[in-house]
């Protein structure tokens, strides 16, 4: 599964802090939570050829320094699995105070 790939790619950042979708609350800074976008298949005459999934993965932070530099790692970790289409967005949640640092990509199955 490819979730599976995500997160072990993932576990040795941030303490194993790593959730689908949201954390759990109280969870302690930072984390990593992961959402799969999109799952498209291509098709051909004999049947599926490939599958491509897009990925957003969010790090949140009490610093924007801290979600910039566990995004880069996290970019590392997860180049074996050929990342392609890679994007980084920043934003700060006022609602939470905490710091986001966005990766969404693209990874073909």
């Amino acid at each position: 599964m490819i979730e599976t790939k995500i997160t072990d790619a993932l576990k040795t950042l941030c303490d194993g802090r790593i959730s689908p979708l949201v954390a759990n609350q109280g969870t302690q800074m930072p984390y990593i939570c992961y959402t799969k976008v999109s799952e498209v298949y291509g098709d051909v005459m004999c049947g599926q050829s490939y599958v491509e999934y897009c990925f957003q993965i969010d790090i949140y932070a009490k610093t924007l320094f801290d979600a910039e530099t566990i995004s880069k790692r996290a970019y590392e970790k997860l180049k074996p699995l050929k990342p392609f289409n890679v994007s980084n967005h920043h934003d700060y949640e006022s609602d939470t105070g905490l710091y986001r640092a966005t990766l969404e990509f693209y990874l073909l199955n």
